[in-house]
C-alpha cells in the first residue's frame, strides 16, 4: 500500500475481477471493465471490424440528422466516463490544489506542504496557504528507534501474513470494516484510489525532501522480511494512506446518516486501529521507524481533510510536525493525535521534549477556491452507496 507505489503503481486499470481482493493489488487499477468477453483491441478483433464494416457499410454517409452538442465541462459526463479516464480528471483536479517546498532550520531538513487557497480567476494568480510543515528527526533519536524495531522483530512469525497481504492496497482490510466490494461500493472505492494516487505524489516529495535513512542503513541486524524501498523513511507512505483511506472511510460513513454509524463511534475508533496496525506492521516488517508512522498519521489525516474540502467544502486543517520534540522511547499512538468520536485532529501533542505536533481548523476564505464539481461529483456517488435504501423508492 503506501508502499504500493514501492511496489508498482501501475495505474487505474481495473478492479481485475475482485478474487480475493486481487483487483486491489499493486496499483493495477481499474483493470476489469476491459474487453465485454474478448480483447477489442487483438488484431483478429480489428480485422473482424474491418470486414464486418465493409459487408454493411453503403458507398456515401446518409444525411446526418442534427446532432446535439455535449455538455461542455459537465459533472454529467462523468459517469459515461471509463473509470482510467475519472481517474485521470480527479488527479488533475487534486494534484494542483498543493505544492510542495523544502528548506532547514537548526540544520534539520523542513519539508512544507501548501494548500491552495485562492484564485483570481482573471488574471489566474493563486495564492498557498501552509497545510502541512514536517522538520526529520535527529539520527540520534532514529538510533534509540531501532530499538522499537528490533523488538517488533520477535512476532514477524505472528504478522507476517499480515504484513505480505499489506505490501499493496489492503483494501480487504478496511472491506472487513466497512461493507465495500466492487458491486456494491465502486464510487467508494473509486474515490480512494483517487485519494491514494494523490497520496503517493506527495508522500514521495516529502520523503525526498527529508531524506530520512532506513533502518537497515542502521544495523546490519535489522534484516527486515521483505525488501525495503529505495526511497526515504519519514513519512511512511503506508502510514499516510491508512489512515488517509480510515478517514475518509469515516467521513462518508459519518455524512450518511446511517443510525448505526452516528450513533457509535467505534466505527471511527475500529478504522483507525487498522490505520494504525497496517503502519505499526511496517516496523515490524523492519523497514519504518515507529517516527515515521507518526509523521504518515498526521500528514494523512490532515490530507483527508483536504480532499473532503475539496469535494464538499467547509473547514481544512493545517499541521505542523516537529520531530526532535518527538521522545524517541514512545512509539505510535493514533489517539495522541486524532478524536474518531468528532473527527477532529487534536490541537496539541508534546512530550518532555516539548510539542511535537500542532493542528488548526481553518474555515474556507470567501475568496477560497470553490469545490471541484469533478470531485464532488464522485464523492457523491459514493456517499450514496453508503445510506440506507429509501422502502418507498422505486428501484
Amino acid at each position: 500500500m503506501g508502499s504500493g507505489p514501492e511496489n508498482g503503481y501501475n495505474g487505474y486499470n481495473g478492479y481485475n475481477g475482485y478474487n480475493g481482493y486481487n483487483g486491489y493489488n499493486g496499483y493495477n487499477g481499474y483493470n476489469g471493465y476491459n474487453g465485454y468477453g474478448g480483447s477489442a483491441e487483438s488484431p483478429m478483433m480489428s480485422q473482424a471490424l474491418i470486414t464486418n464494416r465493409d459487408g454493411i457499410v453503403g458507398t456515401h454517409i446518409d444525411n446526418i440528422p442534427g446532432v446535439v452538442a455535449g455538455l461542455a465541462n459537465s459533472p454529467k459526463n462523468l459517469a459515461r466516463l471509463a473509470p482510467s479516464v475519472r481517474a485521470a480528471l480527479y488527479q488533475s483536479q487534486l494534484g494542483p490544489s498543493v505544492d510542495v517546498t523544502f528548506d532547514t532550520k537548526n540544520d534539520q531538513p523542513i519539508a512544507t506542504l501548501w494548500r491552495r487557497t485562492e484564485e483570481n480567476k482573471k488574471r489566474r494568480s493563486v495564492v498557498f496557504d501552509e497545510m502541512v510543515e514536517m522538520t526529520g528527526p535527529t539520527i540520534p533519536q532514529l538510533t534509540t528507534q531501532l530499538n522499537h524495531v528490533v523488538g517488533y522483530a520477535r512476532i514477524r512469525p505472528d504478522r507476517g501474513a499480515e504484513i505480505v497481504s499489506q505490501v499493496d492496497v489492503p483494501a480487504a482490510f478496511y472491506a472487513s470494516i466497512g461493507f465495500m466490494d466492487p458491486a456494491r461500493t465502486p464510487y467508494t472505492l473509486e474515490l480512494l484510489y483517487a485519494a491514494l494516487g494523490f497520496a503517493v505524489n506527495v508522500t514521495h516529495r516529502m520523503k525526498y525532501s527529508l531524506a530520512v535513512k532506513r533502518p537497515i542503513e542502521f544495523s546490519p541486524q535489522i534484516q527486515p522480511m521483505i525488501p525495503t524501498p529505495t526511497h526515504a523513511s519519514l513519512p511512511s507512505g503506508h502510514a499516510t494512506e491508512s489512515f488517509l483511506m480510515a478517514r475518509i472511510l469515516w467521513k462518508l460513513l459519518i455524512h450518511s446518516k446511517v443510525p448505526q454509524y452516528n450513533d457509535h463511534a467505534y466505527w471511527g475508533d475500529m478504522l483507525m486501529r487498522q490505520a494504525s496496525r497496517i503502519a505499526t506492521n511496517r516496523t515490524v516488517a523492519g523497514v519504518h521507524f515507529p517516527i515515521d508512522s507518526v509523521a504518515g498519521g498526521l500528514l494523512g489525516l490532515t490530507m483527508a481533510d483536504h480532499i473532503f474540502a475539496m469535494c464538499c467544502g467547509g473547514d481544512w486543517t493545517s499541521t505542523t510536525f516537529n520531530a526532535p520534540n518527538f521522545d524517541p522511547a514512545d512509539d505510535l499512538d493514533w489517539h495522541q493525535f486524532y478524536a474518531a468520536k468528532n473527527d477532529r485532529m487534536k490541537k496539541e501533542a508534546s512530550s518532555d521534549l516539548g510539542v511535537w505536533a500542532e493542528t488548526k481548523q481553518h474555515a474556507p476564505d470567501n475568496n477560497a477556491v470553490d469545490p471541484s464539481p469533478i470531485l464532488a461529483w464522485l464523492w457523491d456517488k459514493a456517499l450514496d452507496e453508503w445510506k440506507d435504501l429509501d422502502p418507498s423508492s422505486k428501484a
